[in-house]
């Protein structure tokens, strides 16, 4: 069985520079296709489709350039852990681009509803919820239900600050630019802070629990030795 590496503060501060870092850089690709759009975009009755346009591409290229840095930063930061550094970069890319196609039809949806912002934030927080997903199964089969674990209490305490700031009437679009860092930055910090607990958890107690090789609930099917195998051939021969 595979031992766990503890989880040091240095390591846990790299990973957090590079989620705020992929996060700024992904907010900064939608603020850069959001004024070269501004340019394009005439007044009049034309400009709502083509705003909404504006926004999807600003979606796309944001979600896209947040997960990808971040993926790069911290495969660099943690090669150790994060060693298969092309193919989390691969998969990581595959899907934002999979995503994109499949929300288009929602963004359709919500012109109507006048709720393309909402959409857009969505977006994000499901394609660095499933980024984050991919990096810690591909970092590790053997602990790669701590990795779930965390980013998934990470996306919902992310979601839950999502209400807290609509509660408290902050803007909807300061929320979806904003999103992209502050995202990262929880997911990395619950993360980090899961880590910590298991690993103390891990010193003090001694149970691997969440190795997917350690057996909780009595699974492991008990195979016959092959001295029963040969007894039972040479009693199916007499």
């Amino acid at each position: 069985m595979v031992e766990k590496r503890p989880l040091t503060f240095t390591l846990f501060f790299l990973r957090l520079l590079s989620g705020i870092t992929g996060g700024i850089a992904g907010t900064l690709a939608a603020f850069v296709v959001y004024f070269i759009m501004l340019a394009v975009i005439p007044a009049g009755d034309e400009a709502t489709s083509l705003s909404v346009f504006a926004i999807i591409i600003m979606a796309f290229m944001g979600t896209l350039t947040a997960n990808t840095v971040t993926a790069l930063m911290v495969t660099f930061m943690d090669s150790q852990k994060y060693s298969r550094r092309k193919t989390i970069l691969t998969h990581v890319f595959l899907f934002n681009l999979i995503l994109f196609l499949l929300t288009i039809p929602l963004y359709l949806l919500a012109m109507p509803l006048d709720i393309v912002i909402g959409v857009a934030a969505l977006h994000f927080l499901l394609s660095a919820f499933i980024s984050a997903l991919i990096m810690e199964v591909l970092a590790g089969y053997e602990y790669s239900l701590l990795g779930i674990y965390s980013v998934a209490l990470g996306t919902f305490l992310s979601i839950g600050l999502a209400f807290v700031a609509l509660a408290t009437g902050s803007s909807q679009l300061f929320i979806t630019l904003g999103a992209m860092p502050i995202v990262w930055f929880v997911l990395i910090t619950v993360e980090g802070i899961v880590e910590l607990i298991y690993d103390n958890f891990l010193r003090y107690y001694g149970v691997d629990a969440l190795n997917v090789q350690t057996d909780l609930g009595g699974d492991t099917e008990i195979e016959p030795d092959e001295d029963e195998d040969e007894s039972e051939e040479e009693k199916e021969d007499e």
